[in-house]
């Protein structure tokens, strides 16, 4: 009977376990999250609506912001456009905080964007997990942090 319990506390504990890192994230850790797009998505939809609101503001922003387009542009990697580096990003705080990380961790941003808009899009800090395995949750955790702090002061100069 001991061993039963003791078993089943164990497949309880690991079932917890395995469920509480995608918990965390879905209730806002403090992690840029990857766009929720699914197989069924519709062009047209609210999804694309939305993307296209956010796009178009940061475009007019930076046409009236000369500053706000210097320190974005600053942040591009060499020969990338704007709407190039900003394609399929959920928002503008999560596009300048990939941009942050793509320098502080030297990460490419092609690579970075990839993980983070892909067809399976992870989360800032999963990405740079993924692509920093070096690093430790902390160290991820106070990197994606960092950048979204980064991102925030950039959008309001």
């Amino acid at each position: 009977m001991k061993k039963e319990m003791a078993l089943l506390f164990s497949f309880s504990v690991l079932v917890c376990l395995s469920v509480m890192p995608a918990h965390a994230q879905s209730k806002g850790s403090g992690k840029n999250q990857g766009p929720s797009v699914n197989s069924n998505h519709v062009a047209g939809s609210s999804h694309d609506q939305g993307k296209t609101n956010w796009d178009t503001k940061l475009n007019t922003r930076m046409q009236s912001d000369p500053a706000l387009a210097k320190r974005v542009q600053d942040l591009l990697p060499k020969g990338t456009t704007l709407a190039t580096a900003e394609n399929g990003f959920k928002n503008e705080g999560q596009f300048i905080a990939a941009l942050h990380v793509s320098q502080n961790l030297d990460i490419p941003f092609d690579q970075l964007k990839a993980k983070m808009t892909g067809s399976n899009p992870e989360s800032l800090g999963k990405s740079i997990h993924d692509l920093k395995p070096s690093l430790s949750e902390d160290q991820v955790d106070n990197e994606a942090k960092k950048a979204e702090q980064q991102a925030k002061k950039t959008e309001k100069g």
